[in-house]
């Protein structure tokens, strides 16, 4: 993508600087190739600076143009990790230089200033959100008191190897390691408290590791005729559930349980339906820690998940459970549009808040899991369901942009 103004005022000026850092830390937040292109051509049309943008999940080429000649900047970037406290600062502080509230020079200050910042949650409190999310899930897919226990402690277990990968760098072996050790851990409780629904419970536990927006991402960026960076993105999605798929079947088994052999026999008793309308709402809440979500986001979180919801509900019972969720990503993807519209913030804060429980990460580890366990039948089945999903929820996701824009034209006002 290029910007229209043809003025170069050296690759030293701030303007110039703060365009580079923006979309180094755009990238590092977890912005779409296509929004990341766009922005950034927005705020280099604002300091008169004809700019071509492209970007990867893996890095950022800028290049900017000065008469005849071009002064090119590559920039190497890690895939980045959601992060809506740095995303939704960033946003301001680039709001504001293109209002001209800010200069350049104060804005590139400003961006190192909050890249340098880790989360703002202490680590037991990001712990406890796994297990947090785990029990949520857990019981809106119907578990009962067994795999709501167990689900908790898996979860527990995956948020303490997702601290200690961070602290010794194993974050590409973070989803086979947690597979693995959910995979052992649910076959040993199974022998200590007796049967439960296993998958429930595995599902729940690695519920936070299943890559559904990377995967919804990866769809995004090829219907926005960005097919490199989608493809990149889906492949990655599909590694990382292949991962998950292997480490829970290497981890099943290590240790096998024996039928009628339990340590303790406990009863499973049946949750309350009107438990998973409650979950359902309050399940977004649990992510605030994981995302590193402000506080004063959570109202906008909550009513993004809430609409998204009654959405699918609606759209289920209008059309069918495949084709209904595009109502509901239709609905999710107006409501963030507008508010960022109004808020001047972030459209990701809501649009991330309600995908969550729409992304369909869990049929795509239930396709894999067919597949190994030689159900090819079944494992298509499921596949086709997830692709139908996920081209449902990105095509609502375009409807809405294309009806409501996240942001105002300046040139406009």
């Amino acid at each position: 993508m290029n910007s229209k103004k043809t003025t170069f005022p050296g690759k030293n000026s701030p303007e110039v600087k703060f365009i580079v850092e923006l979309g180094r830390s755009f990238h590092k937040c977890g912005f779409s190739s296509y929004a990341l292109e766009e922005r950034l051509m927005e705020v280099a049309s604002n300091f008169d600076i004809s700019l071509q943008v492209y970007s990867s999940p893996t890095g950022i080429f800028l290049s900017f143009e000065d008469q005849d000649a071009f002064t090119t900047t590559i920039l190497r970037v890690e895939p980045g990790i959601l992060d809506l406290e740095k995303i939704a600062l960033t946003n301001e502080i680039s709001n504001r230089v293109l209002d001209k509230k800010t200069t350049a020079k104060e804005g590139l200050d400003l961006l190192k200033r909050v890249m340098s910042k880790g989360n703002r949650f202490p680590f037991w409190i990001v712990i406890l959100s796994y297990a947090a999310i785990s029990v949520m899930v857990s019981t809106i897919i119907g578990g009962g008191l067994k795999e709501l226990f167990v689900s908790c402690f898996l979860g527990l277990i995956v948020g303490i190897i997702f601290i200690i990968s961070n602290k010794f760098n194993l974050t590409r072996l973070l989803e086979f390691i947690c597979a693995a050790s959910v995979g052992a851990l649910s076959n040993i409780l199974y022998t200590l408290i007796g049967p439960y629904d296993q998958s429930i419970a595995i599902i729940s536990g690695l519920i936070v590791l299943f890559p559904g927006l990377t995967l919804i991402s990866g769809i995004d960026e090829i219907a926005n005729r960005n097919p490199l960076s989608g493809t990149t993105r889906l492949s990655s999605a599909l590694f990382i559930l292949m991962f998950i798929v292997f480490g829970v079947a290497l981890g099943s088994n290590f240790f096998f349980p024996q039928a009628n052999s339990y340590i303790f026999n406990i009863k499973n008793l049946s949750l309350p339906i009107y438990l998973q309308y409650i979950a359902t709402f309050l399940a977004p809440l649990t992510f605030i820690a994981i995302l590193n979500a402000r506080f004063k986001d959570a109202p906008v979180m909550l009513l993004s998940s809430l609409l998204a919801q009654i959405g699918l509900y609606f759209g289920n019972r209008i059309v069918s459970d495949q084709i209904g969720i595009f109502f509901a990503a239709l609905i999710l993807g107006l409501f963030s549009n507008s508010w960022a519209r109004l808020s001047k913030g972030s459209q990701y804060i809501p649009l991330i808040s309600g995908l969550i429980l729409l992304v369909p990460g869990v049929v795509g580890y239930q396709s894999l899991s067919s597949f190994l366990s030689k159900d090819i039948s079944e494992g298509i089945m499921i596949a086709f369901n997830m692709s139908l999903r996920a081209i449902a929820l990105v095509t609502g996701l375009l409807c809405s942009n294309f009806m409501v824009s996240a942001y105002k034209n300046r040139e406009q006002k």
